[in-house]
């Protein structure tokens, strides 16, 4: 998931890091790709407003 990457490369807190990586793990493995899907339809939804 390049987004999460992203997001650990944006915030230098150490905290918010370990903190979105726990959740991640948390997380059960069929619940990750749903949630890139909801990322990719707010991110279409936002151009689609914006132009």
């Amino acid at each position: 998931m390049p987004w999460v990457t992203s997001h650990r490369r944006r915030v230098p807190g150490r905290w918010f890091r370990s903190t979105t990586v726990r959740s991640h793990h948390r997380r059960r493995p069929g619940g990750v790709p749903v949630v890139g899907i909801v990322i990719a339809v707010l991110i279409i939804l936002v151009l689609i407003a914006v132009f």
